[in-house]
């Protein structure tokens, strides 16, 4: 479930699935996305961490009246840190064309973290020059790779999350397949 979009890609895509996922109407996810993407745009542009965290920490107390001063100077101070600032500005496919070993990509249908068929276009676009990339997409499977809580097994009466059958035969196969070249 790796991805392939820009962090600030990811982070903005990961928003407006939670907020449809939310039953958000979509002048309102456009709008937050819209909001978002000019913090994204503070971060990267501003360098100096005190003056960032202060916008953003104004920002955030902007968007969500509900949010005391404590929280927006702690969220500020995370989504402006070396690790963050990182992820962000990072790039997979500015690393993909020198990847040459063998390459298993999948992705759940089901996954709010990472856009399946986004994820999977761009990164097996990055890896075209790899002859040994495998690409799937598994359906009703959840970014953890487990599969729609109706196929979940029960264990004391209670269904009980597990890793899906159909990603462990598909790994399964290909590591089999690694293994006899």
């Amino acid at each position: 479930a790796a991805y392939g979009l820009p962090g600030r890609d990811i982070v903005v895509q990961q928003q407006a699935t939670t907020l449809r996922t939310l039953g958000t109407e979509t002048t309102q996810i456009e709008a937050a996305t819209k909001r978002q993407q000019a913090m994204l745009e503070i971060i990267r542009q501003t360098t100096d961490n005190a003056q960032a965290q202060a916008i953003v920490a104004n920002m955030l107390k902007q968007n969500n009246g509900a949010i005391d001063n404590a929280t927006a100077q702690s969220s500020a101070a995370e989504m402006t840190s070396p690790r963050y600032r990182y992820f962000l500005a990072f790039n997979p496919l500015e690393k993909l064309s020198a990847v040459t070993c063998p390459v298993l990509l999948l992705n759940g249908t089901s996954d709010l973290t990472i856009n399946a068929d986004a994820n999977l276009s761009v990164l097996s676009k990055g890896l075209s020059k790899n002859k040994a990339v495998v690409a799937k997409k598994l359906a009703g499977v959840n970014h953890l790779f487990q599969p729609d809580p109706s196929k979940w097994p029960i264990l004391n009466g209670q269904p009980q999350p597990n890793f899906s059958p159909e990603a462990e035969d598909i790994i399964r196969e290909w590591i089999l397949a690694q293994a006899k070249k």
